[in-house]
């Protein structure tokens, strides 16, 4: 099946990605339990770390949610992405507090799938994550240009992030869809989601 994207669809993208990219604004540089003062007293700012957290979300985000559709795709499936504007509302909030429950809407997929096709459909998003997520952050290691290293560790980060959320083995997340498929499979990529996660993301 031909890979397409509908007015109605990127419209979709579009919101989703803005309201994610202020999400994770606020949980990265601006949250409220982590005061950043050139947050809030410098506007220039904010601007800044927002079109930082954009760049992430669309390398994460619309990334994760297109290879969904590209692999569903592949195997003859119609998909979709629709946003959730209460999910959306909600990783907003949660963004606010330093800890982003990303919700801001799913790729949805026409007709029936068998285990295995959903898994390898949902699974492969949160790879993508990971994949990009390391690449982002070797780069970063190497990067000898001012700031610039810090935003490739950035963009690496949202990808781990992005990547071990959605693994959690929880209805409607990626990881149940997974778990439900292959035991094995789902374990290995959650535990390589959590170790870079502790390393990458909590810095533990």
């Amino acid at each position: 099946m031909k890979f397409t994207i509908r007015k109605e669809e990127l419209n979709d993208i579009i919101v989703a990605i803005l309201g994610l990219s202020l999400a994770f604004m606020f949980a990265f540089f601006c949250n409220f339990l982590n005061y950043n003062v050139s947050c809030f007293e410098h506007p220039v700012m904010i601007i800044i770390y927002y079109l930082i957290a954009m760049l992430g979300v669309v390398t994460a985000f619309f990334g994760h949610e297109m290879m969904h559709k590209y692999v569903a795709m592949r195997n003859g499936y119609y998909a979709e992405f629709r946003k959730w504007d209460l999910g959306l509302l909600i990783s907003i909030i949660t963004g606010m507090i330093g800890f982003v429950f990303a919700f801001p809407g799913a790729t949805m997929i026409y007709g029936w799938l068998d285990k295995k096709t959903d898994g390898l459909v949902s699974i492969a998003g949160p790879v993508y994550n990971l994949v990009l997520g390391l690449f982002f952050i070797g780069i970063s290691f190497i990067s000898k240009v001012l700031f610039l290293n810090e935003i490739l560790f950035f963009l690496g980060q949202i990808n781990i992030w992005i990547s071990m959320f959605n693994m959690l083995p929880i209805p409607p997340l990626d990881g149940s869809k997974v778990l439900r498929w292959n035991v094995t499979v789902w374990a290995i990529v959650f535990a390589i989601a959590i170790g870079l996660a502790v390393k990458f993301v909590f810095l533990i």
